[in-house]
């Protein structure tokens, strides 16, 4: 399973051919709207777009994947083409292997941004909130507002 956000909001019709030009012909796919039941068969591979509720990463693409083999860094693969083929901006996990930060830190994200590759922060985004801060007049939950920062290029290669 994996999972990416992009900045532009896509249709099923568009995530589907995104899919059907990067996996091997005859792979069973099912790609689902928001809030859709969990599809019977599931496929080769499921996909689920889910709104953000961040409106500068509007969607976020929910994808496991049975029984197929995508290949070395399907998510990033996948951020290109839809970067490519919409002029999207797209936020993937971040792979150890890629960049020196640790994986698990839910705030740190490679990103696509006008078809180049960054080390991003996403800490202080509404994407990644509501933030619960506590200060002198107790606490208080917070939507973010910061913009996604991108911290260094990365040399990503998915070929």
């Amino acid at each position: 399973m994996f999972s990416i956000t992009v900045s532009r909001p896509l249709t099923v019709a568009e995530v589907v051919a995104v899919f059907v030009a990067l996996t091997p012909p005859g792979l069973q796919l099912v790609v689902q709207p928001p809030g859709a039941d969990v599809p019977d068969p599931m496929g080769s591979l499921w996909a689920g777009l889910e709104p953000t509720g961040d409106p500068a990463w509007p969607l976020g693409l929910v994808v496991h994947v049975y029984e197929c083999d995508l290949g070395p860094y399907p998510d990033l693969r996948l951020a290109e083409h839809i970067g490519e083929r919409f002029g999207a901006d797209v936020l993937c996990g971040v792979d150890p292997s890629l960049v020196d930060v640790d994986p698990w830190d839910p705030y740190y994200a490679l990103a696509l941004v006008g078809g180049r590759w960054y080390l991003a922060s996403t800490a202080g985004t509404r994407l990644m909130a509501p933030y619960i801060s506590c200060g002198a007049d107790g606490f208080r939950t917070e939507p973010g507002d910061e913009p996604v920062k991108l911290i260094r290029p990365v040399v990503v290669d998915t070929r």
